[in-house]
Formats: structure tokens, C-alpha cells, sequence
């Protein structure tokens, strides 16, 4: 008798069980030495079997694992990165927290691109672009933290100005940062690539999404076209999309490379919509006088999202219960199911499980969400023109 082999079949990789591996090495055992060998486990015999067995089926569970890497849907590490490659994709590495800041000061102050601001961790956030202070005095902006990685600055925090600027009174973040990343997860490249399929095409949204999802420091899109002769709104806010036009809604990355990115991708046929307006020259056909483009992006505003976590019996709760249930949906945001995104609802329900694996010992009675911290629900509609974000100030523990 021979030891069982896996079977490669259309529904997939079938292979024998240990028992299956066990019994035929005792016959072949039995083959060599005769039909009354010591068949206890415990036997010098025995403990050979066992090893054997042991080294088969680990060999061939490697093989399984490596047959799978072949799946997107299991596939993980340079494997998947494999997977994306054929869509030109790699995985996004040491991106950089985001924030928005308001700058209060003098109408119509200019504060350059590139202009430095400080936290109270003494990280230091750079302004992606130009910026000019309205009528109202004041002007909200993004800035790009100079520091790779997870860098955190809760609301409040990101409120020094190192280098004086004439007309430039204040600053503050009044949410807190969407913190980078070390690597994209396994989770939120698989989830990428399924939205970047149409990367390589053009004049589509799919298209346009792919590109700019696939930039640098880029933490989330959203793209809808309106190929009507009408202004329409789409959204929980009813953000108005002109006729043949595009919108394209990012938080993070480079302005002038998601500006460039857009009119490769959508074109320069249709009108765009936002509150960013970068001027995209076409050097890469023209040598000389080359045509220029102003292409609109809209960058959301950041909404804060209260949670609100009832449990069964709070006096049971340690001060590390209250870390860990802060941290773990705070963590949900970065990734993942419940990560935040633009226009799409934030669901309480969705939180229950991790916080209850975080604190085992203590009974979640509910989890409800709200936009004002008073109102409480078990979903949150973000609109097009929004970004859901949170602190540990805005997790309540009853």
C-alpha cells in the first residue's frame, strides 16, 4: 500500500487526512517487518510512524498554502503583491498622516505651499498647496505630516506655527489626524484591487478611481461622473455634480499628482467639480508651448463620528477595558470593514464583534454612532463631500 496523494481537481485541492497518511504508513510498515509488528504509538515504530506522518502532511500543507497564494481572495505578502502587479499595482508603503487645519488671519493672506506648522508631539505638517485666506478670515486646508508611519495628533493638537507668516494670526486641526500607515494590510489591498481593475483603461470612472486610489499617500476616493446636460446632486448632502462632469473626492496624497492623474484619466472633454483647483500643464506631448488644464478635486471635510458603547455592567470595567474598547474602534477605522470612507455609512453594528474580542469579560449591550454626540443611531450617512473621523474624546462608555 502506498501513501495517499493530494488530488488537484476542478473544485479545488483535496488531500488525505493524517489518519488517512497514519494507516498506510502502518501498512506499509506491516508490509516490511510482518503482520505481527507492535502497532502501539508509543513504540519505537510507533514514534517513527508519527514523525513521518507528520513531515508528509507539513509538506503538504506548504503545497496547499502555495496553491492558494494563487487566489486573490487568499493570497498574501509578494503573492498578492504578484496579483497586483498585473494591474500595475504595488502595496503602499510608510504613507503619511493627513490632517485639515483651519488658518485663521488677515483676508486675503497668502500662505505658501510647503509652509510648515508643528503638533504638540513636535511632529512637524506641511501644507500641500497654496492657500489664501478669505473675506470670512479664516480658510480650511490639508496638510501631510513630513513623518512616514502612524502618526497620530488628536483634535487640537496641531496648533504651532514655527516661522512667522505676516497675516497668519491661528491655526488648529478641529479633528483629529487620519493616521498613515507602515504597509497596506492584506484586507485593504485585496479591496483595492478589485475597485482598480479598469486601472489601465480611460474615460471611465472605474478607470479614474484606480489611478488615484494607486497614488502615493492617497488614503480614499470617490468618483461619479454626471454625463447629463443637467446639474444633478448626488449624496446624503446633495453635493451638486454640473453637466458632463466628473467628480473626483480624495483624502490624502500630492495634489498636483491627482490632478495630473485625473485629466490623464477622465480627460480633458469634461468639467470638473471640487474646492481644489490645480493648473495641470501637458509637457509630456508638447515640448513647446505646451496647452494648459485647471482640473478641480474635491478634498471633503472631515465630520466627527461619536460612539457611544453600553455595557452590561460598567463597574467591571479596568481603565486597560477602556483603552482596549477605545483603541479597537478607533483601529476599525484604519481598516478593513469598517474603515472610514467617503460616502459611504458609517455601521455601528459593524464594531460590536472587535470590541466584544477585545474585552471578552465584559457584555456589550449596544453600540449606536451620531454626528452631534446627543442623537444616537445604529447607521451614520456620510455624504461625497465627507470624511467620518474620531478620537478617544468622542468614545463615551456607559
Amino acid at each position: 500500500m502506498s501513501i495517499p496523494t493530494i488530488s488537484i481537481t476542478d473544485k479545488g485541492i483535496v488531500a488525505p487526512t493524517t489518519d488517512e497518511v497514519i494507516s498506510s504508513l502502518w501498512s506499509m510498515f506491516s508490509d516490511a517487518f510482518g503482520s505481527d509488528l507492535n502497532t502501539a504509538m508509543n513504540s519505537p515504530q510507533g514514534q517513527l510512524v508519527t514523525s513521518l506522518a507528520a513531515i508528509i502532511t507539513d509538506e503538504r500543507n506548504q503545497m496547499i498554502t502555495l496553491l492558494n497564494q494563487f487566489d486573490p481572495r487568499y493570497s498574501q505578502g509578494i503573492w498578492q503583491e504578484g496579483i497586483g502587479y498585473i494591474y500595475f499595482m504595488s502595496r503602499k508603503m510608510g504613507t503619511h498622516s493627513t490632517a485639515q487645519l483651519t488658518l485663521i488671519g488677515l483676508p486675503g493672506t497668502i500662505v505658501p505651499k510647503g509652509f510648515q506648522f508643528s503638533d504638540d508631539s513636535d511632529n512637524s505638517w506641511q501644507l500641500l498647496t497654496n492657500a489664501q485666506i478669505g473675506v470670512t478670515g479664516q480658510i480650511k486646508v490639508d496638510v501631510q505630516c513630513l513623518s512616514a508611519g502612524p502618526v497620530e495628533a488628536s483634535s487640537e493638537t496641531i496648533t504651532g506655527i514655527p516661522t512667522a507668516l505676516t497675516g497668519l494670526d491661528r491655526v488648529f486641526n478641529e479633528y483629529a489626524a487620519i493616521p498613515g500607515i507602515e504597509e497596506e494590510s492584506r484586507n485593504d489591498f485585496e479591496e483595492r484591487r478589485k475597485l482598480s481593475v479598469a486601472l489601465n483603461s480611460k474615460n471611465t470612472d472605474s478607470a479614474t478611481y484606480g489611478a488615484v486610489s494607486n497614488l502615493s499617500d492617497v488614503v480614499d476616493v470617490f468618483v461619479k461622473s454626471n454625463p447629463t446636460d443637467e446639474t444633478i446632486t448626488i449624496g446624503t448632502t446633495d453635493y451638486p455634480l454640473i453637466r458632463n462632469s466628473i467628480l473626483v473626492s480624495v483624502v490624502g496624497g500630492n495634489p498636483e499628482e491627482i490632478a495630473k492623474t485625473i485629466l490623464s484619466k477622465a480627460g480633458s472633454g469634461c468639467s470638473f467639480n471640487g474646492n481644489t483647483e490645480i493648473i495641470v500643464t501637458d509637457s509630456e506631448n508638447y515640448s513647446s508651448r505646451p496647452p494648459e488644464y485647471t482640473v478641480k478635486f474635491l478634498r471633503p471635510e472631515y465630520v466627527s463620528i461619536y460612539f457611544q458603547v453600553e455595557l452590561e455592567d460598567k463597574t467591571l470595567m479596568s481603565y486597560q477595558d477602556e483603552i482596549a474598547i477605545k483603541n479597537t474602534i478607533l483601529n476599525g477605522l484604519k481598516t478593513g470593514s469598517t474603515k472610514a470612507r467617503i460616502s459611504q455609512a458609517v455601521i455601528a453594528s459593524r464594531f460590536i464583534c472587535p470590541v466584544s474580542s477585545a474585552v471578552p469579560d465584559l457584555g456589550i449591550v449596544s453600540l449606536r454612532v451620531s454626528k452631534t454626540g446627543s442623537d444616537y443611531q445604529d447607521k451614520i450617512d456620510i455624504g461625497v463631500d465627507e470624511f467620518p473621523a474620531a478620537t478617544e474624546y468622542l468614545i463615551s462608555i456607559l
